[in-house]
């Protein structure tokens, strides 16, 4: 299972900020992502989000607020 591991990159190496927990010699695929890259695809993601509901009048972002509440914890395209 895919796991998110935060590093610092030091003197040419790649430092994992917590234990890996993996066997010696194990072989990994690294996605390398700074830390400005992720807040600035963040950003990105919350405006899309955002001017989503632009042209949406008070109810119907009212309405759409509710219904995100009341699925809670539903998977996308759950059968209820």
């Amino acid at each position: 299972m895919p796991k998110v591991i935060k590093a610092i990159y030091a003197d040419g190496v790649l430092k994992p900020i917590e234990p890996l927990n993996l066997p010696e010699r194990t072989a990994v695929r690294l996605i390398l992502e700074t830390e400005d890259e992720r807040r600035e695809l963040a950003r990105k993601i919350l405006e899309l989000i955002q001017r989503s509901y632009d042209g949406l009048s008070e109810e119907q972002i009212k309405l759409l607020e509710e219904n995100r509440l009341r699925s809670g914890d539903l998977k996308f395209l759950e059968k209820v």
